[in-house]
């Protein structure tokens, strides 16, 4: 996996096409491989909608054509729709996470204690955030309230916290209470010469339609001499 060969499409003008990958590169490709990527965030797969046009995915048709070679061919659809989708990036505010790591014993209740500590601190200091999300990485960072209660003899978990607010200076200060809790929160702390978190911006993404009538597509070419 080191050395993960990825994927090569070999286009004709008909249609069909082949997908492989370098040879000699780590990995497979088989029919079986490219049905899983092909389900993959699929939705409706009579209507898979792109901007050439829309695509039933159930008339796909796969036939090995060689060693890491699959032929993708048979494949219908319905002419492209009036709208094409815009990806809007747009500022959201600032973040920053900050994370320790507590030992055993009582690593989660320790962990548990430091972070009520924290929000009592920033509660004192008036900061307020659009959110404030806490995590215990090796209990339930993952899998939330699907992890069950912790075990008693945890050897280790790591106390994540992560703010979301508009005001940079607010999320600036939280930074700053992070360390205090090494010297004035739960015993056997670690993890922190990392240094403060690092103030984030965030960038936030908005999906939307626009009348294709509004789009001019064209491609320039710029050719310049070395």
């Amino acid at each position: 996996m080191h050395d993960i060969g990825y994927p090569i499409i070999e286009a004709t003008a008909e249609g069909p096409f082949v997908v492989t990958k370098h040879e000699g590169t780590g990995g497979k490709v088989t029919p079986a491989i490219l049905k899983e990527q092909i389900v993959y965030e699929m939705g409706d797969p009579h209507e898979y909608i792109t901007p050439d046009g829309v695509a039933d995915f159930t008339t796909i048709r796969l036939a090995p054509d060689g060693k890491d070679r699959v032929r993708v061919f048979g494949i219908q659809g319905k002419p492209r729709t009036d709208k094409l989708k815009v990806s809007i990036s747009y500022r959201a505010g600032y973040k920053a996470v900050g994370t320790l790591v507590y030992a055993w014993p009582d690593a989660v209740k320790k962990a548990q204690k430091a972070d009520e500590v924290l929000r009592a601190r920033l509660d004192r200091l008036g900061l307020r955030f659009e959110r404030i999300r806490t995590e215990f990485v090796g209990w339930n960072a993952t899998h939330g309230p699907l992890a069950g209660p912790p075990r008693e003899d945890q050897p280790e978990v790591e106390l994540r916290v992560a703010v979301h607010g508009a005001e940079r200076a607010a999320v600036e200060r939280f930074t700053r209470e992070i360390a205090p809790l090494v010297l004035s929160g739960p015993p056997s702390v670690t993890g922190f010469a990392g240094g403060r978190p690092r103030v984030q911006d965030v960038v936030a993404y908005w999906p939307a339609l626009i009348d294709r009538n509004e789009i001019e597509p064209h491609l320039k070419v710029e050719v310049r001499e070395a």
